[in-house]
């Protein structure tokens, strides 16, 4: 079996694998299919570059899909989260077109999901537009812990039963909690989100006693990682090995949100001597994941599990469905056409490739859009993508896309001179600390990019010969240093301003406005109404990295 899936992985064709493992006279074999994190990922095409991408594609997934039913007719077919948003084809069916069929849902229906769940960012656009997607498809939405806050009944689908073979196979959805934070001002007293490991609990024993014999976990959720929210109220944002050690009688895990690929890996543990096989399928479907699982009866009649492959399958040599592929075709063309309509017009080359160790005029763009929305004093953003550029010429959705590929909008904080400079601390801990000389910055590995934000408005150093929490040097307001007892208007995106990234500083302060559109367009209205645009008209540095 695993020379076969070598061949499936290495061979620029696709491979039929179904059916190479031997199983006893009398097992069932139930495969468990997956995908996570598609985040609009359909086609396999780069719409920032407007070339073809392909090591993603939905539509190559669905080659692989077809190619396992077509062989193996016991399959549940499940994605973990996360496709609502993510890219300009995502993004196009939520802003633009936001009534048509979203071809994600149209993919899934096609293909037959038994289920999707709802991952965080799910809920970006608001909840009115999620349900309305919801009513469009066939493919129940999913997650036992998000509960409606007026009676804690579930929002979604908690669970399905499939029996197959005289089997009964649960699978309970569950869902981060961290949407509560991340998007709070749209589901804020609509949604609540349990603890995931506690309705993992609830719900395994229910399915047990509802006769079930299989549990699978299909969770929008890492198996592993840290939690970036500080809440009293919330349950930990990955808590997929916590189910897998504290849950009895889960047999499979299907991961996501961290966007990792595991296969292979079946976790042990005192909750489950008999192992749980865990898949999580990496990030805009590049992997499908592929679980397969022998079923038997012992002597007492209880079903006994037995583990066949694990894998996480690349998409990257699979050929997109074809049928599907000339469905879709139309809505793939309608957005690149939109994607590459120009904005403005640029003299100058833009690049970001530095922009983390330099304050380059393409990161004080979003600045500036940012202070002119609100009047603030200050802004503050992240350098989301170090592969954002304007190229000399045209400057199109597309280059804006890269620049902010997030569904942020624009709060407006007050904040105090210490919290300024606790805030801007925080932050300076993505940086490594330099101890010798002809060491260049780098990443401590804590933090990802997007939770390393730089300040406009006022000047200061990030000294990374000083440990974390002694980097700022020389923070100054108009020519003035800044004092703990100062007051300061702060323009910041909604990820940060509810305490994304752990801020806590900026979670507890206090909000004086909330703009409810996304960054993203008021810096194309921005440079919609300019026209015409270069460095020099939005550049000031405000800030500087010493070593």
């Amino acid at each position: 079996m695993k020379n076969f899936l070598s061949l499936f992985i290495l061979s620029s064709l696709l491979i039929g694998f179904i059916g190479c493992s031997h199983t006893k006279q009398d097992e069932s074999t139930l495969i468990i299919l997956s995908t996570a994190d598609v985040h609009g990922h359909v086609f396999p095409w780069d719409y920032y570059s407007d070339e073809p991408d392909e090591p993603h594609s939905l539509l190559k997934v669905a080659t692989l899909v077809d190619s396992v039913k077509s062989r193996q007719p016991n399959t549940i077919l499940l994605d973990a989260g996360d496709w609502l948003q993510g890219n300009p084809f995502a993004e196009f069916f939520a802003r633009v077109d936001t009534t048509g069929y979203y071809p994600f849902l149209q993919t899934l229906d096609f293909l037959e999901f038994d289920g999707v769940v709802v991952g965080n960012h799910e809920f970006n656009f608001g909840l009115p537009h999620l349900h309305y997607r919801e009513e469009q498809t066939n493919t129940p939405f999913m997650a036992a812990n998000a509960v409606r806050e007026s009676d804690g009944v579930p929002a979604y689908t908690p669970y399905i039963i499939r029996e197959i073979d005289g089997y009964k196979i649960g699978v309970i959805a569950l869902t981060t909690p961290g949407s509560a934070v991340w998007d709070r001002p749209r589901v804020e007293g609509i949604l609540r989100f349990e603890d995931g490991v506690e309705t993992a609990r609830l719900y395994t024993e229910k399915l047990y006693n509802e006769g079930a014999d299989v549990i699978i976990m299909v969770m929008h959720s890492g198996f592993e990682g840290s939690t970036s929210y500080t809440s009293d109220t919330l349950g930990p944002e990955n808590f997929g090995r916590l189910i897998a050690d504290e849950v009895p009688g889960v047999h499979a895990i299907i991961a996501s949100h961290t966007h990792r690929v595991i296969d292979d890996l079946i976790h042990t543990s005192d909750a489950n001597p008999q192992g749980v096989a865990v898949t999580q399928p990496g990030r805009w479907a590049s992997h499908l994941g592929y679980t397969e699982l022998n079923l038997h009866r012992n002597e007492e009649g209880q079903a006994v599990v037995r583990f066949g492959p694990n894998r996480a399958l690349s998409v990257e040599h699979a050929r997109p469905h074809q049928e599907l592929y000339d469905l879709l075709l139309d809505d793939h063309e309608r957005v690149r056409s939109y994607i590459n309509e120009p904005v403005a017009t640029t003299d100058s080359l833009w690049d970001s490739s530095d922009a983390r160790l330099v304050d380059r005029a393409i990161t004080d763009l979003i600045q500036r859009v940012q202070l002119e929305a609100t009047g603030a004093d200050l802004s503050s953003t992240a350098i989301f993508n170090t592969n954002a550029r304007f190229e000399e010429g045209v400057i199109t959705r597309g280059s804006l896309a890269r620049l902010y590929p997030y569904e942020n909008t624009l709060y407006t904080i007050r904040i105090s001179g210490a919290e300024l400079r606790e805030y801007l601390e925080f932050s300076a801990r993505f940086f490594a600390q330099i101890t010798e000389d002809g060491q260049t910055p780098e990443s401590a590995g804590v933090t990802p990019g997007f939770n390393f934000d730089v300040l406009y408005g006022a000047s200061y150093t990030i000294n990374l010969r000083n440990p974390v929490g002694e980097r700022i040097e020389n923070l100054t307001y108009n020519g003035q240093p800044v004092q703990d007892t100062d007051s300061f208007t702060l323009a910041l995106n909604s990820y940060r301003a509810v305490g994304g990234g752990d801020f806590d500083m900026i979670a507890r302060a206090e909000v004086l406005d909330i703009k409810d559109v996304s960054v993203r367009l008021l810096i194309e209205e921005y440079l919609a109404e300019k026209g015409h645009i270069n460095p020099e008209d939005v550049a000031n540095s405000f800030w500087n990295i010493s070593f």
